[in-house]
């Protein structure tokens, strides 16, 4: 007798408990399930813009390779605007600013590096973009802004960008630190990479240079 009042006993607390929580328990449920299907449709949304940004890359590619610069330039406008954090539009600001070198427009090359080296979601690729930075930095004479862009490069590109400051540090005359630069990355570079035997020639003419 007393296991049956037992029973009922805790059969009423559990229809006071459900009472009291139903809400609680099926807005939980609704929002569990609610938050999964909002997971999918977002990563869907992620794939269609992604496979947009996709396409405006290759719409680009294809403008250059036709020679339709204008084209190709407001396609890279578009995918800068609509698609800031894609790869596509990082990717895309570095080719158009190696046409532009090419055909020696450095400004509009220095616009477009420096927007990669500021907003790419990829680190290497904005340090791709810093060094051609101070690349053009340098061909336009600006020796100290050079510097100063190769400051955040990451010991992964520690040769080009040493030899690179070397470079800037040469043209500024600073013959003493461009021989110190050169060292160092020649220290950083593997002995297979194709630009050693030319880092080489750096260093040794200015070694030589300051031996004499």
């Amino acid at each position: 007798m007393a296991t049956h009042l037992d029973e009922e006993e805790d059969l009423e607390k559990l229809k006071t408990w459900w009472r009291e929580n139903w809400l609680a328990l099926v807005g939980g449920l609704v929002i569990g399930f609610g938050g999964i299907g909002g997971w999918e449709a977002y990563k869907r949304w992620s794939q269609a813009k992604a496979e947009t940004a996709s396409q405006m890359y290759e719409d680009m590619r294809r403008a250059l390779a036709a020679d339709r610069q204008d084209d190709a330039v407001a396609v890279v406008d578009a995918l800068v605007a609509e698609h800031a954090g894609s790869p596509y539009a990082a990717a895309a600001s570095l080719l158009l600013a190696q046409h532009a070198v090419e055909e020696d427009r450095l400004d509009a090359a220095r616009a477009r590096l420096k927007w990669v080296a500021e907003n790419a979601a990829d680190e290497p690729m904005a340090d791709l973009a810093r060094l051609r930075y101070a690349r053009v930095l340098l061909a336009s004479g600006e020796h100290e802004a050079a510097l100063a862009a190769l400051d955040p490069v990451d010991d992964a590109y520690g040769g080009l960008r040493e030899e690179l400051r070397g470079d800037v540090q040469l043209a500024r005359g600073d013959t003493e630190a461009a021989r110190k630069s050169y060292e160092k990355a020649l220290s950083l570079t593997d002995s297979a990479t194709a630009n050693r035997n030319l880092l080489r020639l750096k260093f040794e003419d200015l070694a030589t240079g300051s031996a004499s």
